[in-house]
């Protein structure tokens, strides 16, 4: 193999149970060989240098299953919660988990399973600006429960702040004490918020994701796990 392959990303394709699948191999000073699927389905292998072509093509092919199962999810979930917002009228958009039916004119009356909106043309903003009141509102009747659950291991009260994002569903800046959240998590269920919270204000006490980390978030909040898995 030349040097200039190692370290390098590679576009490969396998077909895996007659599905042809595209993935990035990356060859590493790694000791295993590291399969990952992002939210959007898309497959990485990491391999140490000493792994040939072959070898990383039968463990992938050992793990057809697992790859062709998280790549149907991503796919729902990109079906389910479009990055881009809907603005056409019956479009399908979600709020805390449920879905709704998106109309336009404020005709009609309150039905749950409708988002009225006045004006298409101005439908994305409306949406996002919703979306926003809709997750301040949920997040700060979340904090108070959040805080009391730290007690006194917080040294300051963080401030929250909300905005749309596509690559995270919060931040934490330590060194200002400001939380930042994703106004996204308003079309998912309330769990999924609050645990996003969870796991930004553990961020005061433990900047990194270290094994501490996850033992105070988890300390806090036990079922953090299964409350994000539809985030994943």
């Amino acid at each position: 193999m030349s040097p200039k392959q190692y370290g390098k990303p590679q576009q490969k394709t396998i077909v895996l149970l007659g599905e042809r699948v595209g993935y990035t191999l990356t060859r590493k000073s790694v000791k295993n060989l590291n399969l990952r699927i992002n939210r959007e389905g898309q497959v990485s292998l990491s391999i140490p240098r000493w792994v040939s072509q072959t070898q990383a093509e039968e463990f992938l092919q050992a793990k057809a299953e697992f790859i062709l199962a998280g790549r149907k999810r991503a796919a729902q979930r990109q079906d389910l919660h479009p990055r881009e917002l809907p603005t056409q009228q019956g479009s399908r958009v979600f709020l805390w988990g449920k879905p709704c039916l998106l109309e336009f004119g404020m005709q009609g009356g309150e039905e749950p399973e409708i988002l009225r909106l006045p004006d298409p043309d101005t439908a994305e903003k409306t949406l996002q600006d919703f979306y926003r009141t809709q997750c301040r509102a949920k997040a700060e009747s979340f904090l108070p429960q959040v805080l009391a659950d730290f007690g006194d291991a917080l040294s300051g009260l963080p401030t929250l702040r909300y905005r749309r994002m596509t690559s995270r569903w919060g931040s934490c800046n330590v060194k200002t004490r400001q939380i930042t959240l994703n106004t996204r998590l308003a079309e998912y269920q309330e769990t999924a918020l609050l645990a996003v919270l969870y796991h930004e204000v553990t961020h005061l006490l433990c900047p990194d994701h270290s094994q501490k980390f996850y033992r105070e978030l988890l300390r806090r909040c036990p079922r953090y796990r299964e409350w994000t898995e539809v985030l994943k």
